[in-house]
């Protein structure tokens, strides 16, 4: 085994090239950075793992630097350019783990007390590690505070990628428009940066998932122009897709409470995507214009259930929906009459 654990550390020893420099008070250049790990004795002879989460590795995790526990410590170092949120986890089943802020030339500790794992040392570390400490509201806003305002812009995309995350570590389920703008002012401020590129693969992650999750698809409205369903989803909190059609009694039962929904929740991110199903793009027009006066957002390929679209969804009747949320996971299906108001409200908190 400690020959493994030897070439694994050879071959884990890699530097993260960042770029950019810091302002005042906060120094960043190009050097080593150690994190000494102590109190590990209930873990003898185990491998302790030095790395961040990145979406585009396999399995999720880079790993910088691992270590030997021998009489209850070890060291792990890695060469940076830029701080960087990073992550440390004894390598068994349910070993401990902690998360912090490594930065260039830093020296960090790591100190276990029984199944807990704590991180200190360094200005970055001090900076976020004191946003953690307060509640969940307090964090949003100072995190907040320190993307848009601090003067050191190493601090605020860490910041900023920390928003991303829940106290659990886990990364959030949705980005606001806001952290987007920071995001695309911290990458012209500092170029190539490791944390921009694991927000960015974040997203790009997501996005990828989401389409495969919501099964994404194109149609043309009555005007001809097209819609995308996941365009649609990065608009809205909740998308309501529902497949109707002019000859589908129960379906034109159901476009009152569809509007009283749409007139309701509209301004708080609620949107619906019909999607018909007649064959003759007349009844279409006819129903949607002249008849029902359908406003919101009703595509068609005139296919009737021969739909590429409807056997995307496995539609074999009508009416049938799914509302969906921003991130492209179905929250609810064939909802009916009120049940799709009562629904939103709970969601929307009404």
């Amino acid at each position: 085994m400690a020959m493994n654990v030897a070439s694994r550390m050879r071959s884990a020893r890699i530097g993260v090239a960042v770029g950019a420099s810091a302002v005042a008070g906060y120094a960043v250049a190009g050097a080593e950075t150690t994190v000494e790990a102590v109190g590990l004795d209930a873990y003898e002879g185990e491998v302790i793992e030095f790395g961040y989460a990145d979406p585009r590795q396999a399995g999720g995790f880079e790993v910088l630097d691992l270590a030997l526990i021998e009489n209850g410590k070890a060291t792990m170092r890695a060469e940076l350019d830029a701080p960087l949120g990073a992550e440390f986890v004894v390598v068994v089943d349910d070993g401990p783990r902690a998360r912090g802020i490594v930065e260039p030339g830093g020296r960090h500790e790591l100190a276990a007390d029984g199944s807990v794992l704590g991180f200190s040392g360094g200005d970055y570390q001090a900076l976020i590690g004191s946003v953690q400490e307060t509640t969940d509201d307090q964090e949003v806003d100072r995190l907040r505070g320190i993307y848009h305002k601090h003067e050191d812009p190493h601090a605020r995309v860490l910041a900023l990628r920390e928003a991303w995350k829940d106290r659990t570590g886990a990364w959030r389920d949705t980005e606001d428009p806001e952290q987007i703008a920071v995001l695309a002012e911290l990458e012209a401020a500092l170029g190539d940066n490791l944390n921009i590129e694991l927000i960015n693969a974040l997203i790009d992650s997501r996005d990828e998932a989401a389409a495969k999750a919501i099964k994404d698809f194109t149609a043309l409205t009555l005007a001809g122009e097209e819609v995308r369903l996941r365009d649609v989803l990065r608009e809205n909190q909740y998308t309501l897709v529902e497949f109707w059609a002019s000859w589908c009694g129960p379906c034109i039962a159901e476009i009152p409470h569809l509007q009283e929904a749409y007139e309701r929740f509209r301004s708080n991110g609620f949107e619906i995507l019909a999607v018909n199903l007649d064959d003759d793009p007349e009844n279409w027009r006819v129903a949607s214009e002249e008849d029902y006066d359908i406003n919101w957002l009703n595509v068609s390929d005139n296919q009737a259930f021969g739909s590429p679209v409807a056997k995307l969804y496995r539609v074999k009747a009508i009416p049938a929906n799914f509302l969906v949320s921003t991130e492209g996971k179905t929250v609810a299906r064939h909802l009916r009459g009120t049940n799709v108001s009562e629904t939103l409200a709970g969601l929307l908190g009404e």
